[in-house]
């Protein structure tokens, strides 16, 4: 029982300090999406893979992504990326939910990019 005990206590300790080091606040998150939008609605090189961390993180069984592509991001936008990931997994909110009209901003992007859409076999 004590051992048991030890176990828990150790998890929960290390589950605390992994959310410390991998801490994300709303704003930080919400500027992220923000400058990943940027780019995902320009013409760079980058722009794939911007809007595909968003539009997965937004619905990812109809916008799968290839995890390869953040290669193609700047370190900048790398980190937004990350932030934007840990975002969605720890603070549990959805991209377009921490924006300003994110709706209509998020509707705009898939329709910018529908070749990023995963297709159903009846489509």
């Amino acid at each position: 029982m004590e051992n048991q005990r030890d176990h828990f206590a150790l998890r929960k300790q290390d589950n605390e300090f992994l959310r410390n080091r991998l801490n994300v606040t709303r704003d930080d998150y919400a500027k992220s999406v923000e400058s990943l939008l940027r780019i995902a609605m320009d013409d760079t090189s980058g722009s794939k893979a911007a809007a595909q961390v968003l539009l997965s993180v937004y619905n990812g069984n109809r916008y799968p992504m290839n995890l390869m592509d953040l290669s193609l991001l700047d370190l900048k936008y790398l980190e937004s990326a990350v932030i934007v990931m840990l975002g969605r997994a720890l603070l549990s909110e959805e991209p377009h939910n921490v924006i300003e009209n994110g709706r209509e901003r998020f509707f705009a992007l898939e329709k910018a990019w529908p070749n990023l859409r995963l297709q159903s076999p009846q489509q």
